[in-house]
């Protein structure tokens, strides 16, 4: 029996999900800004990340012979998901802290994309 991970598609999530996490835990370079609460650079890298880990993950279960729907559904949740356990690890990074804000900028980025790739598989471009 194949393992799924020997799939290009779950290669692609599993070094996708390291590399987020990565990214989550290292100190922060940049100084923190009382108004960069809801909107500010970090925000931007967490919608545009989790917009293409969504995508990577719902390409990789629509490969398994998930539905379109199904897909779209467990790549959402599973990036939300990701956002919300690399955000309470961060409470042990100096620099770094949990922000709901960041949640939110993730799940944004991840329903987003998600979306667009639904439409598009379910509308092909010709």
């Amino acid at each position: 029996m194949r393992s799924r991970f020997s799939d290009s598609r779950w290669m692609a999530v599993a070094g996708s999900t390291i590399f987020l996490f990565v990214l989550s835990m290292l100190p922060s370079p940049l100084k923190r800004h009382p108004e960069w609460k809801w909107i500010g650079p970090d925000k931007v890298m967490h919608l545009v990340g989790h917009a293409g880990y969504a995508v990577l993950i719902a390409d990789a279960f629509r490969a398994d012979r998930c539905t379109d729907r199904g897909a779209a559904v467990l790549a959402v949740c599973i990036s939300t998901t990701h956002s919300l356990v690399t955000g309470r690890a961060q409470n042990w990074v100096p620099g770094r802290e949990f922000e709901f804000a960041d949640v939110v900028a993730s799940l944004l980025g991840a329903l987003f994309a998600v979306f667009g790739w639904y439409v598009v598989r379910e509308r092909p471009l010709q």
